[in-house]
């Protein structure tokens, strides 16, 4: 069989409306594909994490929402918090504006992007974790989001055990690094903390590169056969499903989402999140 129907084969038998976690863990890792601040058209990034959030939450056991887009310090984090305390917002963003401060930007926008998640929270309380930061260096990003989630996790006399749920971008979710540093939930798991990682996917396609294409593992990936390109969201015929990546399949072989990376990756999807969820718009 072809990788795509390998992929189809085990995505259908192994697929399901809800996301089930089996493995023991206290931190359930949400990885997205950021939504835009400015420019419109990746609406459906939003969506489609902040559905799986509201599922993820609906469990009474995660006491805490984690966000990497809620700042940990000044305007972003003042209103996220008179939102949860009084149901404000701040003005919405005119996109035909010339605002061009980045953190009033995001004050205008990120409460309002995660409002549905802020409303489940503000009728069923539990720990919001602002853990942002504007650093954006290689390794120094990850370093500080992890440190802020130390911090905002022991400000509240959380026990380590407690679990919760975070939401990171896609590469500070991954259990293995791409790069030459460790990623967020590498350097919670130094820590102490359990965790297992969930990759938003969905059929979004900005500048021509699909959010949820896969190539064979060992692919150039400076020369990618387009043929070899396969569109995980084209495998099922309803979304959203949830798929665990590393599940025992037919006659003994591993998942074929071993043999599989995301086009900038060279680490096997299994290896980087436990399981991924497609939606498409």
């Amino acid at each position: 069989m072809a990788l795509r129907d390998d992929l189809t084969d085990y995505v259908g038998r192994n697929s399901s409306p809800n996301t089930k976690i089996v493995e023991t863990h206290n931190v359930a890792i949400v990885g997205e594909w950021h939504a835009f601040l400015v420019t419109p058209g990746s609406d459906i990034r939003t969506r489609a994490t902040v559905r799986l959030l509201l599922e993820l939450l609906g469990d009474p056991k995660y006491r805490y929402f984690a966000n990497e887009s809620y700042a940990n310090k000044g305007p972003i984090r003042q209103a996220v918090r008179e939102y949860v305390q009084d149901g404000s917002l701040p003005p919405a963003l005119d996109p035909n504006g010339a605002l061009s401060d980045v953190v009033e930007i995001g004050r205008r926008v990120l409460v309002r992007r995660y409002q549905e998640v802020l409303d489940f929270l503000r009728a069923n309380p539990r720990y919001i974790l602002s853990i942002g930061t504007l650093e954006d260096a290689d390794g120094r990003r990850d370093a500080r989001l992890a440190q802020h989630f130390f911090e905002e996790f022991e400000d509240r006399k959380l026990r380590p055990g407690v679990p919760g749920v975070l939401l990171l971008g896609g590469h500070h979710a991954a259990a293995v690094s791409d790069s030459g540093f460790p990623t967020v939930r590498m350097l919670l798991e130094k820590r102490g903390f359990r965790c297992v990682s969930i990759q938003v996917l969905t059929d979004f396609s900005p500048k021509g590169v699909p959010d949820d294409e896969v190539i064979p593992v060992g692919t150039d990936l400076a020369n990618v056969d387009p043929k070899a390109i396969v569109r995980l969201t084209s495998l099922v015929s309803k979304t959203p499903v949830s798929v665990p990546t590393d599940r025992p399949w037919t006659n003994g072989r591993s998942s074929p989402f071993r043999q599989v990376t995301f086009g900038s990756s060279t680490i096997p999807v299994a290896s980087q999140f436990e399981y991924i969820v497609l939606q498409k718009a």
